[in-house]
């Protein structure tokens, strides 16, 4: 590591206070715009009506078994998810007995329980909302009539288990890799947050071409994503950065 990297590592790191308003107060502001826009003006019927279209759908969604986008992209997503979980305990594991990676064990704990909770959150919101999915409405061959998010249902409605998005939010999840290489590894921190906007996005984008969920659906996920990234953060991190720091340098300096 070069000796401004080190510098800018020390800098960052050391620092005690994160920046409330472009770290929470911001986003939530950009995403409570975002979701009451989708709600209020129903985009959501809109993005799913270009796809059914395109895919020349009359009577149910062409896509919706497609080898592809099923076993690939949607089974295959999830399996990568499990296995960087996996992967993720064995680090946590491997770094409460080896001394050398002792320094990372609080961060990698807080990547587990900020992945779990926004992963576990989603599920159960899946349970306990009324959404249902584009294929199962009836606009697109579906039963069910469509209702907005926070429509009230009459008793006999048909109920649907579709939001948030659940596929999406294990990939939106590891958005909190951001807070982590802002700990460790500071100069990482921006190309973590994209790769894990760009995993849930391509999730997002899988089930909105299945016909399994609508857009903001996965603008949900995220929004529940970056909260427990956050919130998480500060119950892990703040006013500790320092002993981190502490900690840390010998391999900064060895790096350098």
């Amino acid at each position: 590591m070069s000796d401004s990297a080190l510098q800018a590592s020390r800098s960052i790191v050391g620092s005690t206070d994160l920046n409330l308003k472009t770290h929470c107060w911001y986003p939530f502001l950009l995403f409570a715009i975002a979701a009451g826009l989708f709600e209020y003006f129903q985009w959501d019927l809109n993005i799913a009506q270009w796809f059914f279209t395109l895919q020349g759908g009359r009577d149910h969604w062409p896509m919706r078994l497609n080898w592809y986008a099923e076993n690939l992209m949607h089974t295959g997503g999830r399996n990568l998810v499990v296995l960087a979980s996996v992967l993720l305990l064995s680090a946590i594991i491997i770094s409460w007995r080896v001394t050398r990676w002792r320094a990372y064990l609080r961060g990698l704990v807080y990547l587990f329980i900020s992945v779990l909770f926004t992963v576990v959150t989603v599920r159960i919101g899946k349970d306990i909302t009324h959404v249902s999915c584009p294929w199962d409405i009836q606009m697109f061959g579906g039963t069910h009539e469509y209702w907005p998010i926070f429509a009230s249902l009459p008793a006999d409605t048909l109920y649907g288990q579709c939001f948030p998005g659940g596929h999406s939010s294990g990939g939106y999840a590891w958005v909190a890799l951001y807070y982590f290489a802002l700990v460790y590894r500071p100069a990482w921190r921006f190309k973590l947050l994209l790769t894990g906007i760009a995993i849930g996005l391509v999730f997002s984008l899988t089930q909105q071409i299945r016909g399994a969920h609508f857009f903001s659906h996965g603008l949900w996920s995220l929004g529940i994503a970056w909260f427990y990234a956050s919130f998480w953060y500060l119950v892990f991190f703040r006013n500790k950065q320092q002993a981190i720091q502490r900690s840390l340098e010998p391999e900064l300096s060895g790096a350098s």
